[in-house]
């Protein structure tokens, strides 16, 4: 572990393996020899709520959870790995050198995955410091730290106001519900993405499953603000989210193949799992819903993020 030896007493080994839904470190981060582990939990200050790392399956990377709520589809034939991929692709293209911008960080996998397999140059917004907390544990965050990538802290609306007129080709919005954080789903904050966004570039905004009975919503509210502002706006149903830009749209599909890690050289723990919420209330099925209806719905259970 990290070059280091770490001593495990077998009760310990039994009690890790009986946790599906936990992840683990040593008890004593200053002297990893003397034995002890403890799930890896941090109370956020920022947010009044409790964040943990979860694996999500054998060979693939962990979620973290918010209050109980994952930040990441798994379980469902997608895992976070896959997800973060989907996420990019609708994003995109992202050509080497591009300027991306992060909106909420969460485990910078967007960041790690846009920085080190497209070479893009990447600045991200968090409001909670405590998912930094969760990105040193981690090894899939790890090019977060690495001098590549440019953080900021902060409420994403009020972030977004400092940066500069058209610097970004591309900009992935992944926002906590509408519940939780609806000036991020406001027209006035899609005003300042498209200040700060290219005249070419693109915008992938995530709402979760937009089959979802409360999904369908939140994408149809977002699509009619979006186009008030003179974006040209539609839903990625594949990758769960809306893309925009000044020009028409044209959705993009990630090929059927798995995308290549960030060389971290590492593993987090991860074991077989039951199926996450993701599967989502009315999944196989479209709901027809006007642009008029209201997107504010607090139902949204199927992730945080």
């Amino acid at each position: 572990m990290g070059g280091r030896d770490v001593f495990v007493a077998w009760d310990d080994v039994e009690t890790m393996a009986a946790d599906a839904r936990g992840v683990y470190e040593p008890a004593n981060e200053d002297d990893w020899t003397i034995g002890g582990f403890r799930k890896v939990v941090r109370y956020s200050e920022d947010t009044n709520r409790a964040v943990s790392l979860m694996p999500t399956g054998d060979g693939t990377w962990p979620t973290a959870l918010i209050a109980g709520f994952s930040m990441h589809r798994f379980g469902v034939g997608v895992d976070p790995k896959e997800d973060t991929e989907k996420k990019l692709v609708s994003a995109g293209p992202i050509r080497k050198g591009a300027r991306v911008l992060d909106v909420c960080t969460g485990l910078a996998y967007t960041s790690c995955v846009a920085s080190e397999k497209y070479g893009a140059r990447v600045t991200t917004i968090e409001l909670d410091r405590t998912m930094t907390a969760m990105c040193r544990v981690n090894p899939h965050s790890r090019p977060l730290f690495e001098g590549g990538i440019e953080q900021l802290y902060g409420n994403g609306a009020d972030v977004v106001k400092t940066l500069p007129d058209a610097e970004f080709d591309v900009i992935v919005h992944d926002p906590p519900t509408f519940s939780l954080a609806g000036e991020l789903y406001s027209t006035e904050f899609y005003a300042e993405l498209k200040r700060v966004l290219k005249s070419k570039g693109r915008i992938y905004h995530y709402i979760g499953d937009p089959k979802s009975a409360s999904g369908s919503g939140v994408a149809a509210g977002v699509v009619r603000r979006l186009k008030e502002i003179g974006f040209d706006a539609a839903i990625d149903y594949d990758a769960h989210g809306v893309v925009a830009s000044r020009g028409r749209v044209r959705l993009n599909r990630a090929k059927k193949q798995a995308s290549r890690s960030p060389p971290d050289g590492g593993r987090a723990s991860s074991r077989a799992r039951r199926p996450g919420r993701g599967a989502g209330r009315g999944a196989g099925r479209r709901r027809r819903r006007s642009d008029d209806d209201d997107d504010d719905d607090d139902d949204d259970d199927e992730y945080y993020y």
